[in-house]
């Protein structure tokens, strides 16, 4: 049934140019929606001011008409009369209950002007009413279809004014809000774009395009009416819609933040996206590895409850994953008492982001050991009441009754590994496997407590890494803890293992060498031990 469509481009060209852009929208939509009649509203109050506050508005007063035929002029020139005369309008939005109560006036119009607030932030909606297939509208309300420029909703039913409904002889009601204004209404569009089949429009598609440019329209028309405010009055609703941006742009710049904070949250603890859960498997050479461990977990099982064991295991998971979120690794997996973390580029984004394409090994090392020195610190502060997670201090009254303390180790490695999806058909992990990974899980079994065991090749990095502004990832997230200071010309550095003992309150004696290190089928002739906790913290050497 497709006909013409009146040409919304013009109208853009010529709605900011007329004088009265609210008579251009009559004449626009009329067209649009062949429509019999169509009217406007002024949403205001007592007043009958015009560019009101919309939450001061309690009525809406019929402002224009255009129409077809001889009923369309009649009602174009003498329609404000008519409406007046026979009480149809103003609309009152509220009305006083038998208690003296402000209740809801019923009727399409006050709904659409009293429900203004979520048309305007939600974006325009328009109103569908077919009055010809309610049966019992008398009885009870309209079936209400609401449009949001993209899907049909049916709305909870909805009482008509049935003296509109005779006096007009409609047949069906469209109905929108037109912002800072009031309301568009019209009067019998064309039968045909309201045909059903099985509760489908049959032309939904046509009457779909129709409506969105109906929306257009009212939206220039909104900005467009503005310009025909004055003095004060203009003021007061350029200060309005001024609030209503800053406050959009505060919601949206909050929700970013927690967006981004959410995705770098999930990243860290294993989460991964659809591109990289059906990546091809690759070789990655400069990934950094890491393995935390609970120290005498099979003893500790025999002294506290499986409630409080468990619960201690996920408080040190929990630290981890934290952790690991705020230095940018990735926590792969936890495995009972242990948990796997890694450094390595197919996890850095998904995105071109060149703050992460240009992370080199050592300040993937560095990003790793502040993850784990940073969750030694706090399973530390946890033990001592001083944790926020625990404050009831549960964790501490659990290991002063068992007279022992909870002791974790770490492993290091970096290396090449294969990283891509793996698993079964229908549960499938993307991980690394491979020489660095095996490695780093046996240094973390020949380790010791508080402390980070690590290879030659690791150690080499460490004396040689510096934090320093080329290092974007790192540099940032210790501007963000306040814990570098940023000169002029941004070539300050601090060398990271000076750094790593002043922020873990450590002396200067932190690295230990160790000889002839094995584990099943590891083995190594120098490795290093590295100290994380302050010897004063219980710690056994």
């Amino acid at each position: 049934m497709k006909s013409e469509f009146p040409d919304i481009d013009k109208f853009e060209r010529v709605v900011f140019k007329k004088k009265n852009p609210l008579d251009l929208l009559l004449s626009f939509s009329i067209r649009l929606m062949q429509a019999r009649h169509v009217g406007l509203l002024l949403g205001t109050d007592k007043t009958y001011l015009k560019f009101m506050p919309p939450v001061k508005w309690d009525r809406g007063v019929m402002h224009k008409f255009n129409g077809r035929g001889l009923s369309g002029v009649i009602l174009k020139y003498f329609g404000n009369f008519i409406v007046s005369y026979k009480g149809l309008s103003p609309v009152k939005l509220y009305q006083s209950g038998k208690s003296g109560t402000k209740e809801e006036t019923e009727g399409i119009i006050s709904f659409v002007l009293r429900t203004h607030k979520e048309f305007y932030e939600q974006g325009i909606k328009i109103l569908v009413i077919d009055i010809e297939e309610d049966d019992k509208l008398n009885e009870s309300g309209a079936a209400v279809i609401s449009f949001d420029g993209k899907t049909f909703k049916t709305l909870p039913d909805l009482k008509v004014n049935n003296s509109i409904v005779k006096q007009f002889k409609a047949q069906n009601f469209l109905s929108a809000y037109i912002p800072d204004y009031g309301a568009i209404v019209f009067n019998t569009v064309n039968k045909a774009l309201l045909q059903k089949e099985e509760k489908v429009f049959i032309h939904e598609k046509e009457f779909k395009e129709r409506l969105n440019l109906l929306i257009s329209a009212i939206e220039m028309v909104s900005l467009a009416h503005i310009g025909s405010a004055r003095g004060r009055q203009a003021a007061r609703v350029i200060w309005r819609k001024e609030k209503r941006l800053r406050k959009t742009a505060l919601k949206l710049k909050n929700k970013a933040a927690e967006l981004h904070a959410q995705k770098e949250y999930l990243k860290a603890v294993g989460a991964v996206t659809e591109n990289q859960l059906n990546m091809e498997a690759v070789n990655v050479e400069d990934g950094v590895y890491a393995f935390m461990d609970m120290v005498g977990s099979a003893s500790l099982r025999k002294y506290l409850k499986p409630r409080d064991y468990l619960f201690v295991l996920n408080m040190f998971h929990q630290i981890t994953a934290n952790n690991a979120s705020k230095f940018s690794c990735r926590l792969d997996n936890f495995m009972g008492d242990c948990v796997y973390l890694q450094s390595v580029s197919p996890f850095d984004t998904d995105t071109n982001d060149a703050d992460n394409a240009l992370m080199g090994v050592d300040e993937r090392v560095m990003l790793i050991f502040m993850t784990l020195a940073s969750t030694f610190k706090e399973i530390s502060d946890l033990q001592a009441g001083k944790h926020d997670m625990d404050k009831k201090g549960r964790v501490k009254n659990m290991v002063r009754e068992i007279e022992t303390r909870l002791s974790f180790r770490a492993g290091v490695e970096t290396g090449s590994a294969m990283v891509g999806p793996l698993g079964s058909r229908k549960r499938k992990i993307v991980t690394a496997i491979g020489k660095a990974v095996n490695d780093a899980s046996r240094l973390e079994s020949s380790g010791r407590p508080g402390q980070i065991h690590t290879s030659q090749i690791v150690m080499n990095l460490l004396k040689d890494a510096w934090i320093t502004a080329e290092k974007k990832k790192i540099w940032q997230i210790m501007q963000r803890a306040r814990d570098v200071e940023i000169k002029p010309g941004g070539c300050d550095s601090l060398n990271f293992l000076d750094y790593f003992k002043k922020n873990f309150n450590l002396g200067e004696d932190i690295i230990f060498r160790d000889n002839n290190t094995s584990y099943k089928e590891f083995s190594q002739p120098v490795t290093y031990l590295i100290q994380c906790i302050p010897y004063g913290d219980g710690l056994k050497i």
